[in-house]
């Protein structure tokens, strides 16, 4: 394609494309986790920071599958979603089975969990609920 002077014009829909896995800012998800979780470099593992030990079940939940989509934006996971089970494993130390089941159920019904072949995501379009869940943490 070339215009009247006869300069190459790229397709306009190229601008649609991107490499990206993820719609989300990575800056605006570091701002949401800091002040409450740390990711062990070496083992993966989800540290809660006091002020993240203080939150609800439900936010803690939230959290957790949160850090999941910052380790696929990393490289370090190769998938977001994450299975009930894991869940349990690393939460269950401090929240109750039972607790962390009726949980996923009521965060996928009213958001912003969707669950998904037996695995648990957040959409990056339910990322804006998600901030305004723990921009009210922060204030």
């Amino acid at each position: 394609m070339a215009n009247k002077e006869g300069k190459k014009i790229g397709n306009p829909l190229d601008e649609l494309f991107t490499d990206a896995i993820s719609q989300i800012d990575p800056a605006s998800l570091a701002a949401i986790l800091k002040p409450f979780v740390r990711i062990n470099k070496e083992t993966k593992r989800i540290l809660f920071t006091p002020q993240g030990m203080n939150i609800t079940a439900n936010n803690k939940i939230i959290l957790f599958v949160l850090v999941r989509k910052a380790m696929l934006l990393q490289g370090v996971s190769e998938s977001d979603s994450i299975r009930p089970k894991e869940i349990k494993e690393e939460l269950g130390k401090s929240i109750p089975a039972g607790t962390i089941d009726a949980a996923l159920k009521y965060l996928s019904e009213k958001g912003p969990l969707k669950g998904q072949d037996g695995k648990y995501f957040i959409p990056d379009f339910n990322f804006p609920q998600v901030e305004e869940i723990f921009n009210k943490l922060n204030k």
